[in-house]
């Protein structure tokens, strides 16, 4: 099965770098350009057990930093084992957040028609630190040292996951940073503060991991 998906890979590259030997040279480059990165997504997230059956059948939700971190957002979710909602699962939403600046675009709109386990999702985008306490998911793209510390404070004790792109993000108090390792998109945890989240992540999360900090070990 992994072969026939590399096998996919290498394929659609080799169709467009024959498509882009008649192009000019600056369309050759992006074109060139775009079929390696769609490659590279592509092999990170099949490597990585994060991609979904459709994902081949719609390779355009590859393309983009933007685009991939949207896809492990969403696969993100689905391994970590989180508190059961309160009255009826189906009708409670699962509040997926950006705060502050908002990179994804319609990438991440794209995630509203799925759900984590019965909830469907919803997207908010809260103005202040205390008005993302709603929130289950919090992705945070850049934000300073202070930011950080008050979003610590507000959500202290909550079960908010905590998510970032900003250098040393779980350093400072998040859960799960992505960084990007030899060209490829990797997470760091904290499994300290997914314990004091009571969030507990999966194996298979953690073993994707390439850098870990804490025991998760204790009382939350």
């Amino acid at each position: 099965m992994a072969f026939g998906f590399q096998s996919r890979v290498l394929i659609d590259v080799g169709v467009r770098w024959i498509s882009a030997r008649r192009q000019s040279a600056a369309k050759r480059r992006r074109t060139l350009h775009q079929a390696l990165l769609q490659a590279m997504c592509a092999a990170a997230l099949w490597s990585l057990g994060l991609m979904w059956p459709s994902a081949w059948a719609a390779p355009e939700v590859l393309y983009g930093e933007y685009r991939l971190k949207a896809a492990f957002l969403y696969r993100i979710t689905q391994f970590i084992e989180w508190p059961e909602a309160s009255g009826n699962a189906e009708d409670a939403a699962f509040s997926l957040c950006v705060l502050g600046s908002d990179p994804f675009g319609e990438s991440l709109r794209e995630l509203s028609s799925r759900k984590v386990g019965q909830r469907r999702i919803a997207l908010l985008y809260p103005a202040t630190v205390k008005e993302a306490q709603v929130c289950q998911l919090v992705y945070i793209n850049e934000a300073s040292r202070k930011t950080l510390t008050e979003l610590g404070a507000a959500l202290s004790d909550l079960p908010v996951l905590t998510v970032g792109g900003a250098p040393q993000f779980i350093d400072q108090g998040g859960a799960i940073g992505f960084v990007v390792e030899a060209g490829k998109l990797r997470m760091e945890l904290n499994l300290d503060v997914l314990r004091r989240a009571n969030l507990k992540p999966s194996a298979k999360l953690i073993e994707v991991a390439v850098r870990t900090l804490g025991s998760g070990r204790g009382r939350p």
